[in-house]
Formats: C-alpha cells, structure tokens, sequence
C-alpha cells in the first residue's frame, strides 16, 4: 500500500448518554434534527434532545418494570431518537422493533426479549391495541406523540454502567427468525467512533439525510450516534419515495445508505438525461471532470451542476451497508463528484466492523478493520472480536454457542484480509453451493461478475438447480432495449471467460424485484418463488 492511513483524532466515549451529554456540551443551541410536523418545518437543538430525552426518561423511571426491557415501535422521527437516548439515561433496555413485520412476528419478538413496556407512535396505535388484548391490559405503554407529563420531582438518574445491557437488537437475516442480539451503551459508542476516525465530519457545513429505519442498526448507529457526535443536523425523511424531493430542499452532503439508493438515483439521472436528448453531453462532461482530476483540477461541480441539482447540489458523500457495493457503483458516483464509501457490519458487532477511509479506499474492499477490533479467518470464514461486538444472542443459549465461540464472533461471511488489514467478502458460508464434482461456489462472485458485465440486470439470484447453477435476473424496466435474448447471450459470453465449473447452465427471468428484507437486502430463500416469467 503506497498511502499511508491515518485514522482522524476524536475524543474517547464509553456510553450513550456519554455522546448526548459531550454534544449539549459543544454545539447546545445548535440544530440537531430538522424533521416536518404538519408540513410545517420544526428544528430540535441539543439541548432540546438532552432535555426531552431526560423527560421522557423520568417518566419511564416512574413505572414499576419488572425487567425494565422497553419495546419501541414506529416510523423514523424526533421522537424516536428521543426514545432511544430516554431509555439510556433511565438506565433501561431498549429493544427497537421493525415496523415492517406483521403483528404475530412483533409481538413474539416482545416476547422473546421480555418486553414490560412499549413506545409506540400514533401511526402504530393498532399495533398497541393489539398487545394490550394479548396481554389483558398489563402491558404498560405510551404513545411517543402524546405529551410528557410529570408530576412531583425529578428522581435522580441512574449512574450510568456502559458494560450493562442495553439494547437488544433483532436481526433481519436473510433467512430464518431472527435473532435478539445483546449490545451495551460501550459497544454502539464505540462503535460510533469508528465512522468518526474513518470519515470527516463537519458541524459547520454539513447536513445528513436520514433515510433508512431507525430500528436498523446501520442507521441507528449513523444518524443517532455519529452525526449527533460530529454535531451535524440531521434532516428526518418522510419516506423513500420522498427522496428526490427532499434531496432538493433540505440539501444534504451526507447519507448513510444501503446501495439500492444510491443505484436508484444514477439511474434516474442516466434515464433523465436519455429522456431529455443529453446523455451524450453527460457522458462528455464526465470525461472531461475525470480527466482534469488527473491534475489536482476538480470542476465537478461547475461543469455537471445540472446533474448534481438533482441531489440537491452539496452531496459530497455516501457511507453504504447493508449489502454489498459494486465497483462500478463506487465509480459512477466518483464520476459525479460524490464520494461512495463502503463499509461492513452486522448487528453483533454494533454493527460496523470494517469501513474505508472517505480519503483513500481500495477497490472491491469493505475496508478497513475497526480500530478496537480484531479479525481472522478460520476455514475461509470472517471471525471478529473486540470492544463492539457482542456477547451473544439474549436468552438464546445454542445459537449463541454456535455463533461465538471463545469470545470471537463467526460472522457467516466468507473472505480475506490483507496485509494492510482490509477486508474482502466472497460470500455467506451458508449460501455457499458444493457441487456434485467437489467445487465450492460462491453464488455472490457470479452475481457480481454478472452486474459488471450487465449493468441492465437490476437484481439477480445464483443458486443450485440439481447438479447445474442457475441465474434468475430481473430486468431494469427502465432500460427496455435489453431483453431476455440479450441476456441470455451475455450469460453465454460470460460463460466462455469464466471456469466451466462456474458457469450459468439455466437462466430464468422474473416479472418484479425479488421479496426483500426491509434493510432491501435480498430473502434468497425466496429466489425460487413465485414471480418467474414462463
């Protein structure tokens, strides 16, 4: 490696409430969230979360919880975070739910995780309803819109233990139930040091765009810890399909995605520039910015302006998880003027555990091991330990023997790490495919290879049909002058350049996307579902 990595300095966190307190400290009056209340713009200060947080915490003290685990359910919002930080400072566990999930596969996570209480908001009052029937009336719960209301005197706020439970976060696997991962306030803060010593924040000109659910760890962690750390207001979106427009007005530089957004957006500004006679003049544009960066020249935003409006013009960066980042992602957005910086994690490890820099990242890396972390690869698997990563599955026993072992964590993914302590993922063990001939294939390899060379192909599925692999693509609808025939040529010619033990041997086309986890990543167990073309 010919640059030298420098982690950015930052001061040391233990706890939650310890980020709260440090950003009341520094940035008090400035603007921590910006979110709309009947169409009506409404900006929190961090001595507004502090103070709402503590509110909200005195109210939950004054309840007789049994195990003191708090459930909470609801749409990404102010009140949310305050929620979150709530439960911290009274010393409580927070258990954050996927409001995607159907009632039944709720409620048995509540109980899974010993749940005596539940936050709720307004949208989710049915949801409420329901838990008060199932539990005769004795689950005691508020509504997260509904005003604070005290009476008598503050009681003190427990001391804070950063190594006590505190949050048990399920996972939204890809396949099975998932599972309550045990995390305490010192692995999430810091865990939150490792996207402040990767990636440069600015409290004086930058502004996030929360996007994803709260519930996932990868935006909790983001827009909850990292930016309130930076003292970066952070802008609350309505939804996804309220992106374009939000991107426009509220103008951000940083997003913390998965990477079907960002691929969303350069697709919408290659088909608008098609629709609009200038695809030729964007290409031009491009080259000409690539090249004058060759010399230190940077006029991205002067000469693709245009382009760069429609991301409300000062998005400088990205910070995407989730799922894995194609190169050819990375370059398309290097190509507008806007950094694409890809990390790894998992809910047990808080959940980064490997991110590049937002100055320097090598090509088809996750990044960089997390400083406080350690890897290694036992039989070709990723294993991890260190001051995030969990130790354990709540109230969990075998899963949790068989996923952590001697205080590593086995990540289920496969893959390398370099001499410079970079990562490299191949695949999920579990979704390795072992042929009848003795060769292990990594279906994630073919289904890259397969978006580099058909970059039409909007999602595709690699997997064993009897002794023979098969793809199943789903067409971008955007593109429409690439058709099956296409497709199936392409496979061919991929097939030619690749070993024979890989090659594609059936191909299947699907009339919509593939059913997703609400993190958007792909349920591979039902690749082979309905949906298929005849």
């Amino acid at each position: 490696m010919t640059k030298k990595i420098k982690y950015y300095p930052h001061e040391e966190v233990n706890s939650i409430v310890e980020i709260a307190e440090r950003s009341k400290r520094l940035y008090g009056d400035s603007v921590a969230y910006i979110y709309k209340e009947k169409k009506q713009r409404v900006e929190k200060t961090y001595n507004d979360l502090v103070s709402d947080s503590k509110k909200l915490a005195q109210f939950l003290m004054r309840h007789n919880l049994k195990t003191g685990h708090i459930a909470l359910i609801g749409s990404s919002s102010y009140q949310y975070v305050v929620s979150y930080y709530a439960a911290m400072y009274a010393g409580l566990v927070i258990v954050p739910l996927d409001k995607e999930l159907v009632f039944e596969d709720v409620y048995e996570q509540m109980e899974r995780a010993d749940v005596d209480f539940l936050l709720y908001d307004k949208n989710y009052s049915d949801y409420a309803e329901l838990v008060s029937e199932k539990t005769n009336g004795a689950m005691g719960m508020f509504c997260i819109n509904d005003p604070v209301v005290i009476e008598g005197e503050d009681l003190p706020l427990p001391e804070v233990d950063p190594d006590k439970l505190s949050t048990i976060i399920f996972t939204s696997g890809t396949t099975g139930k998932g599972k309550g991962v045990m995390l305490t306030q010192r692995n999430i803060a810091r865990n939150a040091l490792v996207g402040v010593s990767h990636v440069k924040g600015y409290h004086e000109s930058d502004v996030s765009l929360s996007v994803l659910p709260m519930n996932h760890a990868y935006e909790c962690i983001g827009n909850l810890f990292v930016m309130v750390y930076f003292g970066i207001p952070v802008c609350i979106s309505s939804g996804i399909r309220h992106i374009a427009k939000e991107l426009k007005e509220y103008k951000p530089t940083a997003l913390f995605v998965v990477p079907l957004i960002p691929q969303m957006l350069i697709d919408r500004v290659w088909s608008t520039a098609k629709k609009d006679g200038k695809e030729k003049k964007l290409k031009t544009g491009i080259k000409i910015c690539n090249f004058l960066k060759k010399f230190g020249i940077d006029l991205t935003d002067k000469i693709l302006g245009e382009v760069k409006a429609a991301f409300g013009g000062r998005l400088r960066i990205l910070i995407a998880g989730g799922a894995p980042v194609s190169p050819s992602l990375v370059k398309s957005c290097e190509d507008l003027g806007i950094k694409l910086v890809q990390g790894y994690g998992l809910s047990e490890c808080s959940p980064i555990l490997a991110v590049n820099f937002d100055y320097f990242q090598k090509p088809n890396s996750v990044g960089k091991i997390a400083e406080g972390c350690e890897m290694k690869v036992v039989d070709g698997e990723l294993w991890a330990r260190g001051v995030s990563v969990s130790t354990g599955y709540y109230n969990d026993p075998e899963n949790t023997a068989e996923n952590f072992v001697d205080g590593w964590f086995r990540t289920g993914d496969m893959g390398y790490i370099d001499e410079d302590g970079f990562v490299y993922i191949t695949g999920r063990k579990k979704n390795l495919i072992i042929l009848a001939n003795g060769k292990n294939v990594a279906p994630e390899e073919i289904e890259e290879l397969i978006y580099q060379k058909m970059p039409y192909v909007s999602e595709v599925i690699v997997s064993a049909n009897g002794d023979k692999l098969q793809a199943e693509l789903y067409l971008n609808e955007e593109m429409p002058e690439y058709d099956e025939k296409t497709a199936n040529a392409d496979i061919a010619k991929l097939n030619s350049e690749i070993a024979f033990y890989k090659n594609i041997s059936v191909v299947t086309f699907r009339n919509e996307p593939f059913p997703k986890t609400t993190t958007k990543k792909i349920i591979r167990s039902g690749a082979k579902e309905a949906c298929l073309k005849n």
